[in-house]
Formats: C-alpha cells, sequence, structure tokens
C-alpha cells in the first residue's frame, strides 16, 4: 500500500466522520423544535381549560366584585332579599322593533338594553329567572313562535314582559318610561332622546314582587273619621302603589257603617284619623286586636279617642304636640317639623335604617309634622312595647318641646327640653318556657306620631318620598304581617345607585390616564420582558 492510499483513507474516514456531525446535529434540532409545539399546544390547552374552568366557575357562582364606590353593580338589599322567594321560573320577554330615523325608539331601546344587562345580574343571583330576546323586525318567524308561546299581541314590542305561573298566565310589564327618564334635546329633535334618570332596579324588583306575592292580603284604611283619602287624587298615592307592588290590595273600610272589621282583613291601617271614634267603632278595632290583628296607626293632630284602644294595647298617647325651637347666633327659630335623631337599632322595623350608624344619633333622616308623643307601656297577653323612634333628646341648637300639654316624666314647663318617643311596636314576647295551655297571639301594632310622612309631599322632605320614610313605613307594614324577609335597606323601592363623573374630576383623570397611558404601558413592558427573555 502505497504511503498515498495509507495517508487518504484516514483523511476519508475523517472527512466522512466530521460529515455525519450536521447530519446528528440538524436531527436534534427538528427534535427540539416539535417538542417546543408539542408542549406549546399542551400548555395552551391547559391554558384554556383552566380559562374555561374559571369561567365556567364564575358564571355559576352568583358572587360577584363591585369595586365601584357607589356599588353601581350591585343589587339592593331589598333586591337580594326579593329573588330568595323565587321558587318559579320567571321567564322576561324582551321583544324589541327599532326603526333608525325614530329617536324615541331608539331612546326606549338604550334604556331597555341597560335593564337586560342588569337582568343578567338579576338571573346569577337567582337562576330561575331567563331573558328571552327577540328582534321582531328582523326575526319576524322567530317572533311569531314568541308571540304564540306567550300570547302576546302584533305591536306588544318595547317592553319587558313578566311571565309566571302555569301556561305564563300570571304576568306583569315594565314599559320604557318605567325603567327611566327620558328628555328630548330642543335644539335636535330629531337626536335620540337622552336619558335623564335610570330606575330600572326599582321597576323590575315591584314586577317581580307582584308575581311572588300574587297571593294579595287585603289592606282596609278606615274611613269615616277624618281619615286620609283613599279615592280619587289621594294624597297618598305613593304609599297605595307600594302597597300593591309588595303583594296587598287595598280597599277603604267606611267602619261607621260596616260596624266591624271583615275577617279576610290582613292589615288595618288607620291615618290621620281627626273625628271621634263611636264606641261601637272602638269595640270592633279592639275585637279584631284580640283576634291577633294587625294594626298600623298614623296619629291626626286631635285626638278620636283611639287612645284608650291603643292604651290597652301597649301604647300611651300623651297630650300635647312636639314642636322643635332652634336656636342659632342668639336667634330662636320655632319649627313645626320635628326630626328623630334615635332609633331603635335592634327592633326589625328600624334596625336596617342606622345598619352601620352610630345607635345614640343615627341619621335616620325621619321627620314628623307636630307629632304627638307617645309612651310605651305594659299590656296584657304578655305583650311588649318597644321604642322605634325619638328625638334623642335636646342640645343647644334644637330643643324639643310640647304644645298644649306637658312634657312626659313629670309636671315641667311646655318648652322644657325633653326626649319624646314618637315611634312604638308592639309585639307579643316570645317565652322560652311557655306555661301549659299557652296560646301565642299574633297582634302586632304600630304607632307613629303623625300622619304627615304617609303624604306624597313629592317637593318637601317631610312626605312618603323623602328622607328614609318610605323604608320606614313599608317595614313596619312588612313587619306587622310577619314578612320580616322583606324588611330591609331599602324598603319598598330600591335606591338609584349612578357614578357621577362630571363631579369626579380625579375619576375622570384616573379613567383617561388608565386607557390612554397605563394598560397600554403595562402590556408594552411584558412585551419588552418577554423579548429580552427570548434573546437572553
Amino acid at each position: 500500500m502505497s504511503t498515498s492510499e495509507t495517508d487518504s483513507k484516514p483523511a476519508r474516514a475523517t472527512t466522512s466522520g466530521t460529515g455525519d456531525v450536521p447530519a446528528q446535529s440538524q436531527s436534534f434540532s427538528s427534535a427540539r423544535r416539535y417538542g417546543g409545539w408539542i408542549r406549546f399546544a399542551v400548555n395552551l390547552s391547559l391554558l384554556l381549560w383552566i380559562l374555561y374552568v374559571v369561567n365556567g366557575i364564575a358564571f355559576r357562582n352568583p358572587g360577584r366584585l363591585d369595586f365601584t364606590e357607589e356599588k353601581v353593580h350591585s343589587l339592593s338589599p331589598e333586591t337580594r332579599a326579593l329573588l330568595g322567594l323565587v321558587t318559579e321560573e320567571i321567564r322576561v320577554v324582551y321583544p324589541y322593533y327599532v326603526q333608525l330615523n325614530n329617536s324615541e325608539q331608539m331612546a326606549h331601546n338604550r334604556a331597555l338594553r341597560r335593564s337586560i344587562d342588569l337582568l343578567k345580574i338579576y338571573s346569577s343571583e337567582q337562576p330561575l329567572i331567563r331573558v328571552v330576546e327577540v328582534n321582531a323586525l328582523v326575526e319576524a318567524s322567530r317572533w311569531e313562535l314568541v308571540r304564540k308561546d306567550y300570547d302576546l299581541a302584533a305591536r306588544q314590542f318595547n317592553r319587558l314582559v313578566f311571565c309566571s305561573g302555569p301556561g305564563n298566565g300570571l304576568r306583569q310589564t315594565v314599559m320604557p318610561d318605567d325603567v327611566a327618564i327620558f328628555e328630548a334635546n330642543p335644539a335636535s329633535p330629531s337626536a335620540p332622546m337622552e336619558i335623564t334618570s335610570f330606575r330600572a332596579e326599582a321597576a323590575m324588583t315591584e314586577a317581580i314582587k307582584r308575581l311572588v306575592h300574587r297571593k294579595r292580603l287585603k289592606c282596609y284604611f278606615t274611613q269615616g273619621h277624618g281619615e286620609f283619602q283613599l279615592g280619587g287624587a289621594s294624597p297618598m298615592m305613593a304609599l297605595k302603589h307600594d302597597l300593591d307592588a309588595s303583594g296587598f290590595e287595598v280597599a277603604p273600610l267606611q267602619l261607621p257603617q260596616v260596624r266591624r272589621i271583615p275577617d279576610d282583613c290582613d292589615l288595618l291601617v288607620i291615618a290621620s284619623p281627626e273625628k271621634a271614634f263611636t264606641q261601637t267603632d272602638l269595640d270592633a278595632v279592639e275585637g279584631y286586636l284580640s283576634g291577633g290583628g294587625k294594626l298600623f296607626v298614623a296619629l291626626g293632630v286631635r285626638r278620636s279617642k283611639l287612645e284608650s284602644v291603643l292604651e290597652k294595647w301597649g301604647i300611651e298617647v300623651l297630650e300635647g304636640r312636639v314642636r322643635t325651637r332652634i336656636t342659632f347666633l342668639e336667634a330662636e327659630t320655632d319649627r313645626s317639623w320635628v326630626v328623630c335623631k334615635s332609633a331603635n337599632s335592634f327592633h326589625p322595623v328600624t334596625a336596617p335604617l342606622v345598619a352601620g350608624v352610630d345607635s345614640v344619633r343615627p341619621d335616620v333622616g325621619v321627620l314628623f309634622l307636630e307629632p304627638r308623643p307617645l309612651k310605651a307601656v305594659g299590656a296584657p297577653f304578655q305583650l311588649v312595647s318597644d321604642v322605634l323612634l325619638s328625638t334623642g333628646g335636646s342640645d343647644k341648637v334644637e330643643r324639643y318641646y310640647l304644645v298644649g300639654g306637658l312634657s312626659s316624666g313629670g309636671g315641667v314647663s311646655e318648652k322644657a327640653r325633653s326626649d319624646f318617643t314618637l315611634a312604638v311596636a308592639t309585639r307579643q314576647q316570645k317565652l322560652e318556657r311557655p306555661p301549659e295551655n299557652w296560646e301565642p297571639l299574633a297582634t302586632r301594632l304600630v304607632v307613629l306620631g303623625s300622619a304627615s310622612l304617609l303624604l306624597d309631599r313629592q317637593n318637601q322632605v317631610g312626605g312618603f318620598l323623602g328622607g328614609s320614610h318610605r323604608e320606614l313605613v313599608m317595614n313596619s307594614v312588612n313587619w306587622l304581617v310577619d314578612r320580616e324577609e322583606l324588611v330591609s335597606e331599602g324598603g319598598a323601592r330600591p335606591r338609584e345607585r349612578k357614578l357621577n363623573l362630571a363631579g369626579n374630576p380625579s375619576l375622570n383623570l384616573f379613567i383617561f390616564w388608565a386607557s390612554v397611558a397605563i394598560f397600554p404601558g403595562i402590556f408594552l413592558l411584558l412585551g419588552g420582558f418577554v423579548y429580552f427573555l427570548r434573546r437572553s
């Protein structure tokens, strides 16, 4: 073998060995690439599965996180309590028909759309509430089916129809004007109307409440003694509306004519009597209470002999009327409006109104017009009388005195400082060890020193629509008829909560920078971090 041949063999071997290295490297690179794709696919699948599970849990979980100070994305306590009473499915049908050149329909559709978004929170709290939407203009065939299923008329669109019961026979309708207040633009009548106030929760909660309380409770308002009237342009229309929404059938009762309380009376209301009750009328009220009746009394200015019956049942009505004297900068002013500064923080009627507030001086916002002072006294049948509201005593600025009577507690002058009781509730005490043959008595009473807060008085703070008056009255009514699950802050109508951006410049500034700089900057930083991490 020649030297050249001998030298060439190792060279060829070496060359051949060197040539195999790129092949092995290429194969290893492909394995890494395919392995990376597999890991990416697995990680992506796991991520999608986690998102699916988290969203499923979030969708089925009724809890919601609301970080707004006004709680605009939360339901009121009264609405939550009502949703807990829903035991059968409620279908909310929303058929809509919107013409683009119709400013009124466009505004109505915008308000009803917001209502549907709010209903989704209802559904998360109570899955028995379902929403059915149909476009009557585009989905003509489906609209015909929906009309047939829910027995709707051809032009019954642009509204919310709440249906329940066998064959969807029970229903309540919520119109656009019920969920919002609209205002046209005078400068451009063709432009869509503006929504100046959104009150959908109140309207929809009342509709559901009527379906839940379809077994109506009979509520009689006595007449014939100068009481507030129910017929015609009644000054108690707001109260009557809320009683109807809460499942009551309101009716007047001419007590001097019938001379007895009907057997179907679930609640008897005596609102500001000015004339004396006859003995027959007093016996009828006394017999109704002895049989476990529920009585709500808002006293008038004059005595009507009803006070004798109330005293037998644990509530004494003292002589005179309470007034307020304001002293400011050495000047004194007399006022007929009296504010309650002290409320019972334990009784179911007033406890929700002072929740989270100092019970000594709660800001309950209840005003009475020259109320008559009350006193909780002993009563038979193991009845207990609880003070609900009082003036809370006088201070350097405000002091309370009696007109036409003596201050309670002992013969002091009419203008002496005092703490006057203005609302009292009576119920039977629950005995831990009742004696043998013990028969519990269902009688309950609530007496207010004045009937001023039953009147509408829309432009005054002392009426039913002002302060905490609605909550106090409706809480009293629900407590009287043993529906304490409806006694809550918010009373008969949930408060309207809205986020005021115009009056909050710091919030406006935060929203601007969050959308323009903060969130985009976070994503840019994350992108840069991932880029340099891969480069390294």
